[in-house]
């Protein structure tokens, strides 16, 4: 049973995890969009392959339990897998059954991970290798290989969606048989009262609000650890750093416009980050040490598990050092660690311009 909240605090659980949601998820892929535009076309497709590949790993045989598709058949199951879990992490998503043996799933626009015209400026062949990562490793993950995945749509492609269906065959596939792309001109419908329901007892709103805040932090956990492994320590914490900067300058003000923030001074600015603190839900307490200086102390990392390394806390620092920088240049932040698992952040107002 999931516990009931009032019509107040759902509507509080709603906003602080849409807020958290979005900037988790736009961190992620500002991480894979920098990887790209720094390291190159190979090292963006590689990157999105083992997050994806690594994510499956870990989740896929979970979830099919938990959403309680396990017993269906392997090609029904693999549909709805992708079908309920995407729904489930806010994207909007198209199913067509076609047979027992047969099911399609869309991916429908906007796509989710590169926003407004970012979409343009990655590589058109982003999806193939996306669509071409987790979706032919479901039948080896099921003990079924000859299930088999073809994606027949890519939105980068000029597709009004990203489209594909799952296929049982009489027999069994080999590894390059696990994945094709077919070109197809027509396709079944989405009939949205024969879809699959999520089951609103099982998934109530809180649930899904705290789901989709999840999906957004794993993703980008999953980057930073990929990362680590792919480019090694200095130049994932380079990437991180700059990633963190540069949407600090494209979101500080929809963030202020979301967390309400009124005023530029360095209480303004300690309680904007107060708030989105809370929104990421992150143990702190501020202290008001004077009407130009105010102290945060924080107590967790999330979206990471504590304790993560110092060097890492201070490249994601990045973000609030530009945020401060964007309200007001004559506020200077900076961080001190207390501990492993303590930090603390002083914001004063220096009574000049700093740049």
């Amino acid at each position: 049973m999931h516990k009931a909240l009032s019509p107040a605090e759902l509507e509080l659980l709603t906003h602080q995890c849409g807020v958290s949601t979005r900037l988790w998820g736009r961190m992620f892929s500002g991480l894979t969009a920098v990887t790209f535009s720094e390291k190159g076309h190979q090292a963006f497709h590689k990157l999105w392959y083992e997050v994806l590949t690594s994510h499956q790993d870990e989740r896929y045989h979970e979830g099919l339990e938990k959403l309680g598709i396990d017993k269906d058949p392997p090609a029904i199951a693999a549909a709805k897998y992708h079908y309920y879990t995407n729904l489930i992490a806010g994207l909007s998503m198209e199913y067509a059954e076609e047979s027992p043996r047969k099911a399609w799933v869309r991916y429908t626009a906007p796509m989710w991970t590169y926003d407004g015209v970012a979409m343009l400026a990655v590589p058109s062949d982003i999806r193939r290798t996306i669509l071409g990562s987790w979706h032919p490793r479901n039948g080896q993950m099921m003990g079924c290989p000859r299930l088999g995945w073809v994606a027949t749509k890519f939105i980068t492609e000029g597709d009004p969606y990203d489209e594909g269906y799952f296929i049982e065959h009489d027999y069994d596939l080999t590894p390059d048989q696990c994945y094709r792309i077919e070109h197809v001109t027509s396709s079944p419908p989405h009939d949205p009262i024969k879809a699959p329901a999520l089951d609103h007892e099982e998934w109530p709103a809180a649930r899904l609000v705290k789901a989709r805040r999840n999906f957004s932090a794993r993703y980008l956990k999953s980057t930073v650890e990929v990362l680590y492994r792919q480019v090694g320590e200095v130049a994932t914490l380079s990437l991180i750093n700059l990633t963190m900067r540069l949407l600090a300058n494209q979101y500080t003000y929809e963030l202020s416009e979301k967390l309400d923030r009124q005023g530029d001074s360095a209480r303004d600015i300690a309680k904007f980050f107060s708030n989105l603190l809370d929104c990421c839900v992150r143990d702190h307490s501020v202290e008001d040490v004077s009407s130009t200086k105010q102290r945060i102390t924080v107590r967790s990392s999330k979206p990471f598990d504590d304790p993560i390394a110092e060097n890492l806390k201070q490249a994601m620092f990045a973000f609030q050092e530009m945020c401060t920088r964007q309200i007001n240049g004559n506020v200077k932040i900076f961080r001190t660690a207390i501990n492993p698992n303590e930090e603390v952040w002083e914001i004063e107002d220096t009574g000049g311009w700093l740049w």
